[in-house]
């Protein structure tokens, strides 16, 4: 069997599923007598075994051992074998707070953060909660690029500094550039779109869901610092069906789709604002009667 060599750098990937599969892919394009029972052989496993296929079909995690094994037989050098680990345990850690530890892990490594793959680029666009509102701002008529005056536009206020580094942010990382005559603007209208919960990026998933906690963090506050004439506040309890909720769940679905066609639309800009919508649970859910309502569904 002749040598073979990854084409592909795991520093490119979010999930370490993806990036075995891959891997497997382009070794096996090189030579096709690198099959699944060679990788296992060569990893210290039986070839008989399905272990490495158990793995990317994520029917067992990835322990740390079974990844230092597998590393070694694609040929992964000590760091690169160390960046396989710490991804792992970011996409199979059950709380988001753990997911955050192993992300600030993962961005020491050099190679990967270079990358800035669209994950990398939502987890740092996210990461601050005024870096989304001050994307929005410069859409504003009278926007003025003054750090004093964008603390104080944005409420809650932040500081000239916080201004001043966002908008460097946000340009260094591709959100906002200059037009010809050096004013900012949005490199795009919209960043994602309400259905991105679809996304099974883990460090993309990871970055929205960050966001979001603060954002409704934000609308609970908003309650007591905003006039009621500047906010719109609603909410329902209600005894329903699975396929009632289920029908409630499509309808604000296609609401927020709407709603992203007006947010395009051609208008003077004159405020910033967010809309958040949640339905969630207050009782224990049947997942096997969800599931027959999903399964009718396709």
């Amino acid at each position: 069997m002749k040598k073979v060599k990854l084409n592909i750098s795991i520093y490119d990937y979010n999930n370490y599923r993806e990036f075995l599969e891959d891997a497997y892919k382009d070794l096996h394009e090189q030579e096709p007598r690198f099959s699944y029972r060679f990788l296992q052989k060569k990893a210290g496993y039986s070839a008989n075994s399905n272990h490495f296929w158990q793995i990317i079909t994520g029917r067992v995690p990835l322990s740390q051992q079974a990844a230092q094994r597998f590393a070694r037989a694609l040929n992964l050098n000590a760091r690169e074998t160390q960046f396989l680990t710490t991804l792992a345990g970011m996409n199979q850690v059950r709380t988001d707070a753990d997911r955050n530890q192993y992300m600030e892990q993962l961005k020491q490594f050099s190679a990967y953060k270079k990358r800035k793959n669209a994950g990398q680029l939502r987890y740092e666009y996210y990461s601050e909660w005024f870096l989304p509102p001050l994307r929005e701002l410069v859409n504003l008529q009278n926007f003025r690029e003054d750090a004093d005056w964008i603390a104080n536009k944005l409420v809650p206020h932040i500081t000239p500094r916080q201004a001043r580094d966002g908008i460097k942010k946000l340009l260094d990382l591709g959100f906002l550039t200059r037009d010809e005559r050096g004013y900012l603007k949005q490199t795009e209208p919209m960043i994602g779109s309400t259905r991105d919960r679809r996304d099974v990026d883990p460090v993309q998933v990871l970055a929205v869901r960050n966001f979001h906690r603060f954002m409704i963090k934000m609308g609970m506050e908003s309650i007591e610092n905003i006039p009621q004439k500047h906010r719109f506040v609603v909410g329902t309890t209600m005894s329903v069906s699975y396929n009632q909720r289920e029908e409630i769940r499509n309808l604000t679905q296609e609401f927020m789709d709407q709603v992203e066609k007006i947010i395009v639309r051609d208008e003077p800009v004159e405020t910033v604002c967010r809309l958040n919508v949640q339905l969630f649970p207050l009782v224990t859910v049947n997942d096997e009667a969800l599931k027959a309502i999903e399964k009718s569904d396709d």
